[in-house]
């Protein structure tokens, strides 16, 4: 049996949290969420997820700080996805950083799923689920 590729979510928005781990695992994902940078970069020196899901604009830590010290703890770190509201956050030196994908606010379940899929790519990530879920937009950090 395959275990589930498991997937870290960092974002101070509750409800983004809770979307994220239902449409994630509903997919087929284990989940792991974190309400900071700080608590994710604490969970990344214990365990290695498979891939991780970040906001760009947390309130003490932003995207750009939270892969740098990704890349710190982890020299060789999973694929990283990073999700605003800005249409101009991927604007900073993201691809240079190992970020290779985006997802911007409000987005469809349907767009995370194959998000992190995408990222996933090659490994053993089930493929997206095509959940009719509203889209979600609380938040829109």
């Amino acid at each position: 049996m395959e275990s589930q590729p498991h997937v870290l979510v960092v974002d101070d928005d509750l409800d983004m949290l809770t979307v994220a781990r239902a449409a994630l695992e509903a997919a087929g994902y284990r989940v792991s969420v974190t309400s900071s940078g700080h608590e994710g970069i604490e969970l990344l020196r214990h365990e290695r997820p498979d891939a991780i899901l970040f906001d760009f604009w947390m309130p003490e830590m932003r995207g750009d700080e939270f892969v740098a010290e990704v890349w710190r703890v982890c020299p060789s770190p999973p694929p990283l996805v990073a999700c605003s509201a800005d249409p101009d956050f991927m604007d900073w030196d993201a691809r240079s950083s190992g970020v290779r994908h985006a997802l911007s606010k409000p987005f469809d379940l349907a767009s995370l799923v194959g998000t992190v899929a995408k990222a996933l790519e090659g490994s053993t990530a089930p493929p997206p689920s095509r959940p009719s879920e509203p889209v979600y937009a609380a938040g829109k950090r």
